[in-house]
């Protein structure tokens, strides 16, 4: 998994997310993942029974790879990319609601449930699979963390249960990480790293199988809409103490 980050206080921010595009299914097949293991794959700590990361593709830039961890049904997926654009800019995107559609792959809708803070929320999305699959909706809770004063971990939890069902099928277990990190070279590398459950019938060769064209296209289109207005305007803003809080706007808008 993701390297172990220190304990540091957390902001949260919504960030989109999208299940991996499957196949059809009849029924919806509920899962509970353990907490124990909910909580170590998001932070990163160490998973001493999950297979070596295989690469899946290396084109464009963007790296993607794939493994097995024990007692999973499903494999997760990581996606590297170095990408011009700051922290700023990066978190900007992943709170903007609004502009899922435009970048990651297959989100037809997402829009924020609650606000818990000013930097936490928990938010809705739909993905839609091509005919005759259907659509599935996930309930996310999103946090922010700043490590340092210029990286950022972004991590993500389903909450199946916060609203009723609906027409789509409902993502039952589903968790991951962004990781903003700047390079030496004025870059930023994005580290995302997922793993869902769609639910339902889908035989797990199937939704494997198709782990390389979500974050490989998801991530070509942010990396190009990261660079346009608003996103392009943000900037980091700081506490009393010197330390990042937030972000903020300066200068025009398109």
């Amino acid at each position: 998994m993701t390297r172990t980050a220190p304990e540091k206080p957390s902001q949260t921010i919504l960030t989109s997310f999208s299940p991996s595009p499957e196949i059809d299914d009849p029924d919806l097949t509920l899962h509970k993942l353990s907490g124990v293991l909910l909580v170590a794959s998001i932070l990163g700590l160490t998973c001493t029974d999950a297979h070596a990361w295989e690469t899946q593709l290396d084109e464009d830039g963007i790296l993607i790879q794939s493994r097995l961890t024990s007692g999973a049904k499903y494999q997760e997926f990581r996606a590297q990319a170095k990408i011009d654009a700051t922290v700023a800019q990066a978190i900007a995107l992943l709170k903007d609601t609004s502009a899922c559609s435009q970048w990651l792959f297959r989100c037809k809708e997402s829009h924020v449930i609650r606000e818990l803070s000013t930097t936490e929320r928990i938010f809705y999305q739909v993905t839609s699979l091509p005919f005759p699959a259907k659509s599935r909706d996930s309930i996310f809770h999103a946090a922010i963390t700043f490590e340092g004063l210029s990286s950022v971990r972004v991590t993500m939890s389903s909450m199946p249960d916060e609203i009723p069902q609906t027409k789509h099928i409902r993502v039952w277990e589903a968790f991951g990480t962004y990781i903003l990190e700047p390079t030496s070279e004025n870059k930023l590398r994005v580290t995302w790293q997922q793993y869902v459950d769609p639910g339902g019938a889908l035989p797990a060769w199937l939704v494997n199988s198709m782990l390389t064209d979500l974050p490989f296209k998801s991530l070509r289109a942010f990396r190009e809409l990261v660079q346009q207005s608003p996103y392009r305007d943000a900037r980091l803003a700081y506490g009393p103490d010197g330390t990042p809080t937030g972000i903020n706007f300066t200068g025009t808008q398109d």
